[in-house]
């Protein structure tokens, strides 16, 4: 990134930044752990406690402060018996339910017909060891004007797991010109772009992400701010993939760079 871009797009870059370096964000991703029904009430290795799934129901039981409950009604339904802790998690959007140790939180998250639990360590080394996403210089060619065409619609797409696939709600579509060819990319969201371009996978991340400006029919895509998913970071990500056809067909060396996923 050159120290010549605009001073609007230097803040924004901090701003990134300091948001992936928070606590508890996407650097700290340590684990993420599937909750079999089959297994009946198990143990995971480092973290408190007994895990079980019952139905569509996550159910946790520990002894004394073995785990800090962050979570309450009517994302979690709490029962003490003495020294003894059971917690019901019903909620059908992700919770952050408890922390342990040095301050290591757990998630409950849902993720197609599966319950998981994902574990946040700020000690993580991806975490203390950042020192800021390597972006492209920035390049005053990189924003792109185009035409917005409402077309409600719900999306399928996949993500990086290969088992998991969702519906997310489309406004419509973007009709850009890039490198002389005429392109339509599927806005998600309210007004995301999801794509891959002649980087990906390579320079840049397998695909990325970028918010549009849309004033009526118009719509303006500057590919400065495209961002890595958290999946560019770690490999306890669950992110979506482009919908179908979203590609720009040349080489977008703009916003950030290719970073390699890791387990910590």
């Amino acid at each position: 990134m050159t120290a010549s871009a605009p001073e609007d797009f230097l803040a924004f870059r901090d701003r990134r930044d300091r948001g992936l370096a928070e606590p508890h964000g996407i650097l700290s991703q340590v684990g993420l752990h599937w909750i079999d029904p089959a297994d009946g009430a198990r143990e995971i290795e480092g973290v408190p406690g007994t895990w079980r799934r019952e139905g569509d129901v996550l159910e946790a039981e520990w002894e004394g402060e073995a785990l800090e409950l962050l979570a309450d009604a009517p994302e979690a339904l709490v029962e003490h018996h003495g020294e003894h802790t059971r917690v019901t998690v019903g909620a059908a959007a992700d919770v952050r339910l408890a922390r342990f140790g040095e301050d290591v939180q757990i998630d409950v998250i849902r993720r197609g017909d599966r319950i998981g639990l994902r574990l946040l360590d700020p000690s993580a080394p991806r975490r203390t060891a950042f020192e800021g996403v390597p972006t492209f210089d920035h390049d005053p060619d990189a924003v792109l004007t185009g035409t917005f065409v409402p077309r409600p619609a719900e999306v399928t797409v996949g993500s990086v797991l290969p088992w998991l696939t969702s519906e997310i709600p489309s406004p419509g579509v973007a009709r850009l010109t890039v490198g002389g060819q005429d392109v339509e990319l599927v806005v998600t969201g309210r007004s995301t772009l999801v794509f891959t371009d002649e980087t990906s996978g390579a320079e840049s991340a397998d695909w990325r992400q970028v918010e549009a400006r849309i004033d009526g029919d118009r719509i303006e895509v500057d590919l400065n701010r495209a961002l890595n998913f958290p999946s560019s970071f770690s490999t306890s990500a669950t992110c979506p993939r482009p919908p179908e056809g979203n590609h720009l067909p040349v080489p977008v060396r703009a916003g950030e760079r290719r970073v390699d996923p890791t387990d910590r």
